[in-house]
């Protein structure tokens, strides 16, 4: 027998360290990538859910009251709030939309309504 043949101990330890740091760094890549995927989800249904709000204010509903917490059956962990302010234009009134996810804010939006 040659003293070539096979691998010694310190090869074999080496490449499996090698193999070990590699596995542990495309792990964690993957958690990133998991928890930036995750982050979009909640910023896309956030924004969903403001513009429907949003679309869905008329100039009737428009009346300046005190804004106040809501939440949508179809998104329960979400949270949204309309405030609703007179501009310095007699017929243009400004209505925003605060959108919070787990008592967190999530997006905010803006829209102006005009009385025709």
């Amino acid at each position: 027998m040659k003293a070539n043949d096979g691998f010694t101990l310190i090869e074999v330890a080496v490449s499996l360290a090698i193999i070990s740091i590699s596995l542990v760094t495309l792990l964690a890549a993957f958690n990133r990538a998991y928890a930036a995927s995750a982050g979009n989800a909640v910023l896309t249904n956030a924004t969903m859910l403001a513009q429907e709000k949003l679309a869905s204010a008329t100039i009737e509903e428009t009346a300046a009251e005190e804004p106040k917490w809501e939440e949508d059956v179809r998104f329960p962990r979400y949270r949204f709030k309309k405030t609703v302010e007179q501009t310095p234009f007699r017929d243009v009134t400004k209505v925003s939309l605060a959108v919070e996810y787990d008592k967190k804010p999530a997006t905010r939006m803006e829209t102006y309504l005009i009385k025709p």
